[in-house]
């Protein structure tokens, strides 16, 4: 290989990788929630058996590609508000429960 010839692959170095509790420092976000945006693919990261690795290059380029709320509508007043749906609940409230006579003979 000619000395002037650049390697196909650079080899990297600790200042190109970063660990869990690196990229949430240089995001500003706890440690729990960076590793569910690794998980789904949110943010670029590589698994190496229960460790996470990411390189530096690759969540900057992400970060630089994420959209923008800067540009979004602002809202006017005469914009009407989306409804919202209300959902059936999983469980029912239970019922406050009924005094019986036999109860306050028990603890009464």
């Amino acid at each position: 290989m000619p000395a002037h010839a650049k390697p196909a692959h650079p080899r990297l170095t600790d200042l190109d990788m970063l660990d869990v509790r690196e990229v949430a420092q240089l995001l500003h976000m706890p440690a729990s929630t960076v590793l569910e945006f690794a998980r789904r693919g949110v943010i670029p990261g590589h698994k190496l058996g229960r460790r996470w690795i990411f390189l530096r290059d690759e969540i900057e380029a992400s970060v630089r590609q994420a959209p923008s709320r800067r540009h979004a509508p602002a809202a006017s007043a005469t914009d009407k508000p989306a409804k919202v749906r209300s959902l059936p609940r999983r469980y029912p409230r239970a019922a406050p429960p009924a005094e019986s006579v036999g109860q306050s003979k028990l603890f009464g």
